[in-house]
């Protein structure tokens, strides 16, 4: 398979940017997505999006994009992967009303920053995002709506075939050569992981957060605290992972587990247990005048 049909490409033009890919049907129904040999068979058909005013770095510049956007005195850069849409059928199915999955991650997004503004006077907390929010739902729609509410820099990170679900808007997005490339990328770019449930792209970002990157991951079981039928299951019919946080419950023994989900409020039990473990992780992160000067919030 070529390059353009594996993974999409990306290139200058005089008005900004272009992502093509090939044989991807499913994305012409997607806003500014345009078939550019409407004729040739389904395989063969190339679509194309333009990007006139994102502020895009190119495969060869994460230095500079982390350096323009994740740079700092005491910065602590948060990340959240999890679903990237839930629809309707699932949201029934799941036990959870459309859109709440969305906002519980937002809910903790922004209680972990303001447990650390407060503990942590004067830290610049900065967000990295998997920059697919063009659908307003998802995990990724749910980080670029916090930074936005709470007026943080934030970084997107995607690569060609994931730029159809981009919105063009002015917010920073890297652009990896390819999903791998992407998926490293977005695990480097971030100080602590909040692992709000997803399938298979998720568990390996989790992975590799911790045994291939040694950052700090924080699973967090977002369906299982607000679902009123226990959410979904670890894996589906053939084996193959459903939900990544259920999974690592199921298989790694945390010991906070039983705490959190035998409460009477789950949800607001998960958010004060995110926050305290937030807050151990990054005081040895910064600088001691900032981490030592406020000990009891």
């Amino acid at each position: 398979m070529d390059v353009l049909a594996r993974e999409g490409l990306i290139e200058r033009t005089a008005s900004g940017f272009l992502v093509r890919v090939k044989g991807k049907s499913y994305l012409k129904g997607l806003p500014g997505v345009v078939c550019e040999n409407p004729r040739a068979k389904e395989s063969e058909r190339v679509y194309s999006k333009s990007f006139a005013r994102k502020r895009i770095y190119m495969p060869d510049e994460y230095d500079r994009a982390v350096r323009e956007n994740l740079c700092g005195t005491d910065v602590i850069v948060l990340g959240m992967n999890g679903y990237s849409e839930l629809n309707d059928q699932q949201c029934q199915a799941w036990g959870v009303k459309p859109g709440a999955y969305e906002q519980a991650c937002i809910g903790i997004l922004k209680a972990v920053y303001s447990r650390l503004a407060k503990l942590y006077d004067g830290i610049d907390i900065r967000f990295a995002d998997g920059a697919s929010g063009a659908s307003g739902r998802g995990v990724d729609w749910a980080i670029i709506k916090a930074a936005r509410d709470l007026n943080r820099p934030h970084l997107g990170h995607s690569c060609p075939k994931f730029m159809f679900h981009v919105d063009d808007d002015e917010d920073p997005v890297y652009v990896a050569e390819t999903q791998a490339d992407y998926a490293s990328a977005f695990v480097d770019s971030l100080d602590i992981l909040l692992a709000a449930n997803g399938r298979m792209q998720a568990f390996r970002h989790d992975i590799m957060a911790v045994f291939e990157k040694m950052k700090h991951v924080i699973p967090i079981n977002v369906l299982k605290s607000i679902s009123t039928n226990g959410g979904l299951p670890s894996v589906d019919a053939e084996g193959r992972i459903e939900d990544a946080v259920e999974t690592f419950e199921k298989r790694v023994h945390m010991l906070a587990q039983r705490v959190v989900y035998s409460s009477s409020d789950p949800y607001r039990s998960l958010v004060s247990h995110i926050c305290e473990e937030a807050s151990g992780i990054v005081r040895p992160l910064i600088s001691p005048e900032r981490a030592f000067a406020q000990v009891a919030d």
